[in-house]
Parts: structure tokens; sequence; C-alpha cells
């Protein structure tokens, strides 16, 4: 078990373990009971309240990755957290890095990294789990919490040790083997592949993903690949 570094309130999981990054510690998980300037992807705020999620932050130090596979280390923790929540609820992953229940948010993540020489030096994996909320704000349509879905009131300390326990040996096989067999455990967990989808306007098919993540596609007529980006899947967020 890797050491776990835990805060009452801090700006947000990430930037703290960033900062940890840049000071030369070693792999940790940074959690805090409150962040107070959460952030998910594309620089969007993470509501992050206090008591009723899981706010984390992994450090890691990984072994002879070069900076174009750093951003596989993103598949291998939406693949954990799959595997923990799935022990509560039916917890599905959209592409690349949300998890949903019931056709609405859970948990979303947020990687950033440092490289060196054309190598990863350090990687940092954010993940914000809504675990006890009994609501959320107008605002919010498509979040959605733990206890919403299945009635489980698990606390943060409860889910972190197991989706630790779950991290752990994927972290190892995403270093030793590469981004391949981590898709092939998202693939039966995806939300994705086999739905119709949206991107940029134009509608298609999920079809699969390319080995290095990439999300391959069909759209009028054509097989085309996506690398990063907003993608609407039927049945989720509202999207029918």
């Amino acid at each position: 078990m890797r050491k776990i570094i835990t805060y009452p309130s801090v700006d947000s999981t990430n930037a703290v373990a960033k900062r940890l990054a840049l000071a030369g510690e070693g792999e940790c998980a940074v959690t805090a009971a409150e962040q107070t300037a959460g952030r998910g992807r594309l620089a969007r705020s993470w509501q992050s309240p206090a008591g009723e999620g899981l706010w984390v932050s992994l450090l890691l130090r990984p072994r002879n990755i070069p900076a174009e596979r750093a951003g596989g280390a993103v598949f291998v923790a939406a693949l954990a957290m799959a595997e923990a929540l799935c022990a509560y609820g039916p917890a599905k992953i959209k592409w690349p890095n949300d998890l949903v229940m019931g056709g609405k948010k859970i948990c979303g993540m947020l990687a950033e990294a440092g490289f060196r020489e054309g190598m990863c030096d350090w990687l940092v994996l954010g993940a914000g789990v809504n675990l006890l909320q009994t609501g959320f704000p107008e605002e919010l349509p498509h979040a959605t919490s733990l206890f919403l879905e299945t009635g489980a009131r698990v606390p943060p300390e409860e889910l972190l040790p197991v989706f630790l326990e779950r991290f752990e040996p994927w972290y190892a096989v995403w270093q030793e083997r590469g981004l391949i067999p981590i898709l092939e455990g998202i693939r039966p967990r995806s939300a994705t592949l086999g739905q119709g989808i949206r991107i940029d306007g134009r509608e298609g098919r999920a079809l699969d993903f390319r080995e290095d993540g990439a999300l391959i596609w069909q759209a009028d007529g054509k097989t085309e690949t996506v690398l990063a980006g907003d993608v609407s899947v039927r049945g989720l967020y509202g999207y029918v």
C-alpha cells in the first residue's frame, strides 16, 4: 500500500500532488475531506463538498515511460476505480475517463504530467467520486452519487483502500506490458463501445479502442479515430 497523505481541506488534491512532485516527493496518494477549487477536464470546476466524496490524487513516478505513453495512465485509474465501485453498484466507463451509474456521472478524472529528456518524470492522476450526496444543484443535472444510485452509504475512507488495491496491479501491468491489457479490462466495462455517439455535431457509432487508447468510431460510412475531446453517448447525460 502506498503512502497516503491526508488533509482536512485543500484547494485541489491534484494541485497539492503536483507541488509534491516538483519538490521531489516519491509515489503517494493525496486525499482531502474537502476541495475548495477542485478541477475536472478542460479546466471545468468540480464540486467537492466536505465528507461527501472521495477526492484523491495519486502521485506516480513510472519507470521507463516515454512522454507519448504517459496519457495511458488515466485508463489505468479509470479501470481500477470502475472495479472498486462495482463492489457497490454497476459502474461503467465513459470514454475516456468518466465513470457513470444510472446514465449519470459519478466520477471524473484528471491527469497531469511532467517530463524530463522525453521520459515521464512524474504523473498525477486525480479522481473525484461522488459518494454520499443526496442531491445536486440544477446546473448539474447529469451528476449522481453512489448513495443516490444504490442507497449505499460508503464513506471515502472505505472506498480509498479498495481503489488502491485495484490500482496497484494494473499500474504494474501498464508499466511492464503497456496499454493493451488495460484496454482489454476496460472493454467489458465500457459505456461507450457499441453505442451511438456524437462528436462535434456528427453522429455515429463507437466501434473499439486503438492500441493507444484512441476511440475508433464510424460516421457517414467512414471509420475514424478521435484522440481526445467531448463525446456524447446515447443513454448518458441526457443524450437520447
